[in-house]
């Protein structure tokens, strides 16, 4: 059954036959699905085209842009519809809802709103069979930590008090900042109970060291990776955040680094690519500590 409460926006780039079946599961649940093609370096036509013809509404970036900006082109259709949702779903390309997803995140809002709690956003309980981040109980209501951007169910109502993402930051972080926009604003992150989203976090890859392939009780030993340009924006929006926010969310400013700085010398040990990774979050770090923001200018 949809719902005429919420409005999903998908950001995509160089989407797939895949994207299909994950918009079919998302046409299922909302009253609108609107996708944005974010300056995709392949011909979308044929993918919108086949997008349109299952019913949701179509924008596309003239250039690659980043997924704030695409996130915030699609919310701006949404909120210019003669029926203005009350909630702004964001999804990734690569996420497929299960049945009675968007129903469970609007539950655990109206029971957190009746409950004192001023819902900031609303994630769900796990993610890929991984638990989301907890942090603590208020009036019955399950909090959470910082979410990631996929799957993540949005108060209209806070979007226009607090503002659009931050598009600057281009990739990476973009769900970090607003949960730390809203933290600072008073309101919560709620976890729904009932709602779990299959997405993908990375990539697993075989951890290898001095050439040989490494193994545990004779299972192979793996690592998560990212793509290594990825690494560039990981790194340099850390430092931007940890500048706007560290002095009112310190210890999340102290975790994150020390995490992100651990899987790093990890990924560099032991998985391939790993200079090209490196160079890319060494680039990071020097744009970071300099200030810049946006998309990567490579010279």
């Amino acid at each position: 059954m949809s719902s005429n409460a919420t409005t999903a926006v998908v950001s995509l780039f160089n989407a797939d036959e895949h994207v299909l079946a994950n918009a079919s599961a998302l046409l299922a649940q909302v009253n609108r699905v609107v996708v944005v093609d974010d300056g995709s370096s392949r011909d979308p036509g044929q993918i919108l085209g086949q997008l349109q013809d299952l019913g949701c509404t179509v924008e596309r970036l003239a250039v690659n842009s980043g997924i704030a900006a695409a996130l915030n082109a699609g919310i701006a259709v949404a909120l210019a519809s003669a029926e203005r949702p009350a909630f702004i779903l964001t999804m990734d390309q690569d996420s497929l809802l299960d049945g009675g997803y968007v129903a469970a995140l609007e539950e655990s809002a109206l029971a957190a709103e009746q409950a004192g709690v001023r819902v900031g956003m609303v994630a769900p309980a796990s993610i890929r069979g991984l638990p989301t981040r907890r942090a603590g109980v208020v009036n019955g209501v399950q909090l959470g930590g910082e979410p990631i951007q996929s799957g993540l169910l949005l108060p209209v109502s806070v979007i226009e008090e607090l503002g659009p993402l931050q598009s600057d930051l281009f990739i990476d972080g973009v769900d970090t900042e607003y949960f730390l926009r809203t933290q600072s604003a008073g309101f919560k992150t709620v976890i729904a109970p009932k709602a779990a989203l299959g997405h993908s976090l990375g990539t697993m890859t075989q951890a290898r060291l001095f050439g040989t392939d490494l193994a545990l009780r004779g299972r192979p030993v793996r690592v998560r990776t990212a793509a290594s340009w990825r690494y560039y924006y990981l790194f340099r929006n850390r430092i931007l955040l940890a500048r706007k926010y560290g002095r009112q969310h310190l210890w999340w400013a102290i975790k994150g680094f020390l995490a992100d700085y651990r899987h790093l010398a990890i990924v560099t040990l032991l998985a391939p690519n790993r200079w090209e990774r490196l160079s890319s979050a060494m680039a990071g770090i020097a744009d970071g500590i300099a200030g810049r923001a946006g998309k990567r200018r490579v010279s």
